[in-house]
């Protein structure tokens, strides 16, 4: 069963996850013959100030 597990800034909407989470479980079906039913994508959102690059966080960052 693959579990795919996406983490990402926030912002995006609930129809670009749908269609995220559609085209990852295509990929993984297509490519790796994977079983579209046990499919499993999370979609985690954070905040800009939980991440930083460089030691600036993206929220520092603009």
């Amino acid at each position: 069963m693959p579990f795919i597990n996406v983490k990402m800034i926030e912002g995006r909407t609930t129809e670009q996850k749908r269609q995220l989470a559609k085209a990852l479980t295509d990929a993984i079906v297509e490519i790796c013959g994977a079983k579209r039913e046990g499919t499993m994508v999370v979609i985690e959102d954070h905040a800009k100030e939980d991440w930083a690059v460089g030691g600036v966080t993206i929220a520092d960052r603009g």
